[in-house]
């Protein structure tokens, strides 16, 4: 029997930067100043000027990175 995973990325919600800053207690400016994503490679994705993000992705990400780094 086959089984589909339900778990896809593509449906998967996405949340915005507050709600990613809340979930993993982490400061806002990480997922909103675009330096700091870029600097600290916080996954994103752009649609149109809105920025958001996939949990499971930023808490494999947190998990690599050990948490905050300052």
């Amino acid at each position: 029997m086959n089984h589909i995973e339900s778990h896809a990325p593509e449906a998967e919600p996405m949340v915005g930067a507050r709600q990613a800053a809340r979930l993993l207690n982490l400061p806002t400016y990480y997922f909103t100043k675009p330096r700091c994503r870029a600097s600290k490679r916080i996954p994103h994705y752009r649609i149109g000027q809105m920025v958001r993000f996939r949990m499971s992705e930023l808490t494999a990400w947190a998990a690599a990175e050990g948490g905050a780094h300052d």
